[in-house]
Formats: C-alpha cells, structure tokens, sequence
C-alpha cells in the first residue's frame, strides 16, 4: 500500500471514528438532558395537581371517592396519564393498562403492609408527588408521558450525527489525499535521488543481482531500499578506492625504485669521471652532479605526494637568488648557443629569501627553458632580478610571439599549452608548477601584460633577512 493511500485511509477512519464518538457523545447528552427536561416538567405538573387534588379532598376517604372523577384533568397537558394511589399503594384512579402497582417514582411515597413489584411500562417518564390533606398525607398522585417523540428526536439527532460524520469523512478524505500527496512527495523525491546516488557510485560489478529484488511497498521502504543501495554502492566505491589508492601506492614505489637506479648510476659515473677528467672538465661535471643530486631529491617529492593534492616543500632555508639566476644561466648558455638565442642575466647583488632551493630552481628553469624554446634564432631570453616592496621579483622575457589575449586566462592551469609549434610536446604542466612553487613560498606567479614584445612571466616572493630590512626602512 502508498503511503499516500496509507495516510488517506489513517486520516479517514481517524476523522470517522472521531465524529462517530462526538456525535454519540452529543446525542447521550442531548437525551440525558431531554430526559431531565421532561423529568422537571412533569414534577412541576405532579406538584400542582397533587396540591389541587390535597385541596378538594381532607381526607383519605374523600380522596377515595373524588379520584376517579378527575378533578381538574384538564389542566394537564395532552397525552400525561394520572394515576391515584393510596397511601398502602392500592390503585384508586387511573389506567389500569399502565399496571396495578405504583411506578417506582410512586413506590417510593407509598407504605405497603408488604412489599409490592414496581409497575414501570417502558418508553415513558415517570414523576410522583405526594397528596397531603390537613392531617398528613392522604395519598400518591403519578404523573406519566409518553417518551416516544422523544425517542424519535433522538433518533433523528442519530441519523444527523452520522450523516455530519459522513460529509466531514468525505471532506477529509479529499484533503488528506491533498495532504498525504504533500508529504509522501519529498519523500518521493528522496527515494529517487538516493536511487540516482547509488547509481552513479555503484561500480557495475558490484550490482549484478538487483533486478530480482523486491518492489517495495510504499514511498518510505522505496527510500529505505534507495539509501540501502546507496549505502553498499559506496561501500563499493570507497573499497574501489582502497584498492586504487593501494595500487598508487605500489606503483609511485615502483617507479621510485625504478628511477632512482638509473640516477644512482649516473651518480655513481659521474663521481668516477670527476676523479680521472682533466682540470678543465671538472666544472662541467661538477655541475653535472649537483643536478644529478637535485633531480634525485625532486624525484623523492615528486614520487611522495601528499594527501591533499598540495605541493611540498623541503626544509626553509636561506636562498640567494642572485646565485641561483647564475647558475641557471651557465645551465643554459651551452644549449642558447646551439639554438642561436642570447640569455641575458641582470642582477642587482645578493637577494635573500627563505624558501626550498630546489623547488626555486625548478621554477626558474622552467621559466627559462619556455623562454628559449619560443625564442627564435637571433632573439634574446633576459632573467632578470630585482627587488620591490618588501618582495623579490624574478621576471624572465622572451623574444617569442608572446601569450594570445584568449590563452592568459588559462595557461596557469594543468594541461593547457601554448599555441607555438614549439610547445607542441610539452604536456602543460610547467606554468603551474610554477604557480604552485610560488603560491607554497608565500608569493606569487603572473604575466606581465604590459610588455609589449614577447611574454614575461614574473615570480615574486617576499624577502627575508637583512635585504628585507633595508626594504621595509626604505
């Protein structure tokens, strides 16, 4: 059964046993009280005639002889039977088709020599007053009515009750399907959308099997069933991800292993060189085996991401970026000459800032090499550094066709490469390294949009030390 249905029906019997119970309730009322009112009205009646008949009859025997004539009969009203007794409770007037003996109002003000059977015909009111003559009571006068109009009103009040109880049902009805309808459908809803949910984080394998299962009876064991599938469809999905996440694991390790061999080996070579090269070679491969040493400790990061997706950084220390400008400008003469492009390096004097050397490097070649790859033959690549506002400012200027107006939006972003042919091979992934380097060190990455030939992109990152100083007293 719908809830809808299930509610509809509840409010239904709710409201008809309801109004059945107030309206049995106000038809006992009504004849409790009718039955007073009647009660009242012929004890007003009893105590007017019996004053009148104690008036025209003094004594016992007096009233005897005038009670079946019946003196002032017709002051009661139509339809009130009489009847006389004596005070031992003989029957002296009235009709004997109401019975030989006193009612019990009337048996209650006679005093039989033995006791005597009330005579109570039913569908009738009865009251009794006593009849008192000027040396006491002389005898009993019962007055009695008719119930039966009575009865047929509230027969009629019945009839009205259950009538009132069957409209009230009805209108109910049409306004619990209203009501019900409003609450089964976010329910509904509900359902629908945990069934969507479970859906989408089921993995397939997992879901063989639920064709056969049962429809369910109504909205709320069609929600229960949704977020019972939901809940084992993610069950499965965070399982998946275990297995996933085990799996990256295995596989960062075995790319570890499988990177640092070959790296351990040109180590290895290079120091053997370094013993055996002549004089001349030996900065050359000096360099060589601090870039050996730097590739090993990125490969360590890169192959040890951290769980929230975030870039790490070594332990802070002191970094001059002037020396490292340097060194990345020897790192690239040897290939600028080969490509016919002159590197420019401009700086100042020593600029100080705490910070992850090797990730700065990296950002910086990163620069660097994008520059001289869109750099034609002929053109010139600047690194620049400089110092501004309590900030160190690296800026590096190519000779390229510079950044498109629809690309500048977009080319901090993971897989997004420039227009130029010679960024064809490029996976996207060097600009945003870059950001990231920046962002990890307090700064920041940008273009330069003002440079009206080329591109150039700036890092900035804030000073430390002394050189910080000397800036802020500036």
């Amino acid at each position: 059964m719908s809830l809808t249905l299930r509610l509809t029906t509840t409010y239904l019997l709710l409201t008809l046993a309801g109004m059945l119970l107030l309206g049995a309730g106000f038809v006992w009322l009504a004849g409790r009280a009718l039955a007073e009112l009647r009660e009242r009205e012929l004890g007003a009646q009893a105590e007017l005639y019996a004053a009148l008949l104690g008036e025209l009859a003094a004594s016992a025997g007096a009233l005897q002889a005038l009670a079946p004539i019946r003196p002032g009969g017709e002051l009661l009203p139509p339809g009130t039977a009489a009847r006389v007794f004596s005070p031992a409770g003989a029957l002296l007037a009235g009709d004997p088709d109401l019975g030989p003996f006193p009612s019990r109002a009337a048996l209650a003000l006679v005093r039989p020599p033995v006791p005597l059977p009330a005579s109570q015909v039913a569908g009738r009111h009865y009251a009794a007053r006593p009849i008192n003559g000027p040396a006491g009571a002389i005898g009993v006068l019962e007055l009695s009515r008719d119930a039966a109009a009575d009865a047929r009103l509230l027969a009629a009040l019945r009839r009205l009750a259950v009538q009132a109880a069957l409209v009230a049902a009805a209108v109910v009805s049409v306004v619990s399907v209203l009501v019900a309808r409003s609450l089964a459908r976010p329910i509904s809803a509900q359902a629908r959308r945990a069934t969507a949910l479970a859906a989408r984080y089921t993995i397939p394998e997992t879901s063989v099997g639920q064709a056969g299962a049962p429809v369910p009876r109504n909205e709320i064991a069609a929600l229960e069933a949704s977020l019972d599938r939901l809940d084992a469809g993610l069950r499965a999905y965070l399982a998946r991800i275990d297995e996933l996440e085990q799996a990256r694991a295995r596989f960062y390790r075995g790319v570890s292993h499988e990177l640092r061999t070959p790296l351990t080996a040109i180590s290895a070579t290079l120091e053997n060189l370094s013993d055996t090269a002549p004089a001349t070679q030996r900065p050359a491969l000096a360099v060589l085996e601090a870039e050996a040493a730097r590739l090993t400790r990125l490969v360590d990061e890169l192959l040890r991401p951290p769980a929230d997706g975030r870039l790490t950084l070594a332990a802070r220390r002191p970094v001059d970026l002037a020396a490292l400008v340097g060194e990345v400008g020897a790192l690239l003469a040897g290939r600028a000459r080969r490509a016919g492009v002159s590197v420019h390096t401009e700086c100042t004097g020593p600029v100080l800032v705490e910070g992850d050397r090797d990730r700065l490097k990296q950002a910086l070649l990163n620069l660097a090499d994008n520059a001289l790859r869109v750099s034609p033959a002929g053109g010139r690549v600047r690194i620049v550094l400089g110092q501004a506002a309590g900030h160190a400012r690296l800026a590096v200027q190519d000779a390229g066709p510079g950044v498109p107006l629809a690309l500048r939006a977009h080319i901090w972003e993971r897989g997004v490469r420039g227009t130029d042919p010679a960024t064809a091979g490029s996976a996207g992934l060097g600009l945003s390294l870059v950001r990231e380097i920046a962002v990890a060190h307090g700064g920041r990455a940008f273009l330069d949009e003002q440079t009206l030939a080329g591109a150039c992109f700036v890092i900035e990152l804030p000073l430390s030390g002394p050189t910080a100083l000397v800036q802020q007293r500036s």
